[in-house]
């Protein structure tokens, strides 16, 4: 991996690795807290506080591995009687000779207006910060089809548990209760937790709370409607999984079952047309095209967004949400982006469908990562 500083002498990040994503990327290194992280000409360095510096120096992929006590020594001889974590990182720099820097778009201000104040020069830095993230390599596609695994085992858990409940008075019940979306998403997440993977902000919305895609759902769930279970769970690589599935229990209503059939025709286009070269948005307007023809608008009614009102699918690694896209953005698919395929279409009144696949971007197609069947009705 390579970086382009054009005139700076150096990248500068400060942040921690358990949210930056990019910075764990440069690093390979996981931290709670933050730190600081160089990358010159000469190679990359991490500033390392005396608690993490043993295991900094064991996992962290850079070039060295400096203690932040040693510039915090040097600065109380100098007369700083308690050294911030600024006047720190301004040492190390007046150290190195490190006078003008790049900076990602969400450097820490109170960190950019000390480092500007002392005389040091920044500029923000093009994002993505690293475009080469959206490649993924032979590795990171393995982390990922080892996420979908868990993941899928997540959903076989939902399934199953809508499979063994009764319907009484058309509520769900299971193990002498009323399953609820909150009881249905711990079930997901403690098989999720057994597999190493954390859930979090699981999606399972029956009914109505379906037409609302990010609705994580809440209260019982009913026999004769859609509920939407969309997992997305962070495997103990850092990388994610993600599926979604439309599921009814019992018979679903005919009107459904055209919504279900359609959604689904909609994401078999995109599998069929997803190939390095091709426009995500040329992908995600043929889907619409789809839908309109066969009678489902798009369009504010009633108070609410309705049909298919988001992006047919986006970038998935490190984040859950990163590039690229399948929508209305310019951009071309590429050899080995790792993308999810979700169509959606959402009606008041009727439910909501979504069915989500995760493909890697191949030069003459996709490979699918995900193995779980398509199917509405749960008996």
């Amino acid at each position: 991996m390579e970086i382009d500083l054009g005139a700076a002498d150096a990248l500068l990040i400060s942040a921690d690795s358990d949210r930056n994503q990019d910075l764990y990327y440069a690093t390979r290194f996981r931290a709670p807290d933050p730190f600081i992280f160089l990358w010159t000409r000469a190679g990359k360095l991490l500033l390392a506080r005396d608690l993490e510096l043993d295991r900094a120096r064991l996992q962290a992929q850079v070039d060295i591995v400096q203690a932040a006590s040693h510039y915090e020594d040097k600065l109380r001889q100098q007369g700083v009687d308690r050294p911030t974590s600024h006047d720190i990182l301004l040492a190390l720099l007046q150290d190195r000779g490190l006078a003008r820097l790049k900076v990602p778009t969400d450097f820490p201000l109170a960190t950019a207006d000390f480092l500007r104040q002392s005389g040091i020069v920044l500029e923000v830095a093009s994002a993505p910060l690293f475009a080469q993230r959206q490649i993924k390599t032979p590795a990171e596609i393995d982390a990922l089809r080892r996420a979908m695994r868990a993941t899928e085992q997540g959903m076989q858990t939902a399934v199953e548990a809508i499979g063994a409940a009764e319907v009484h008075d058309g509520l769900l019940h299971l193990d002498g209760q009323v399953l609820t979306s909150e009881g249905l998403r711990q079930r997901i997440h403690l098989r999720l937790m057994e597999l190493d993977c954390v859930g979090q902000h699981t999606i399972v919305a029956g009914g109505e709370q379906g037409c609302d895609p990010h609705q994580e759902g809440s209260g019982p769930l009913r026999a004769g409607e859609t509920i939407i279970i969309d997992i997305f769970p962070r495997a103990a690589s850092g990388y994610f999984g993600d599926i979604t599935r439309t599921l009814v229990k019992g018979q679903a209503p005919p009107a459904l079952k055209a919504l279900f059939d359609v959604v689904l025709r909609g994401q078999q286009l995109a599998l069929e047309r997803i190939r390095s070269g091709v426009p995500g948005k040329d992908i995600h307007q043929a889907i619409k095209d789809l839908f309109v023809a066969e009678g489902y608008e798009t369009g504010e009614k009633d108070g609410y967004m309705q049909g298919f009102f988001h992006s047919t699918g986006h970038g998935l690694g490190l984040e859950i949400h990163e590039a690229p896209s399948i929508g209305p953005r310019e951009g071309l698919l590429q050899k080995n982006h790792v993308v999810t395929v979700e169509p959606g279409l959402y009606y008041r009144g009727l439910g909501g469908v979504r069915i989500e696949d995760v493909v890697v971007v191949q030069e003459d197609g996709c490979e699918n990562l995900t193995t779980f069947p398509k199917y509405l009705e749960v008996e």
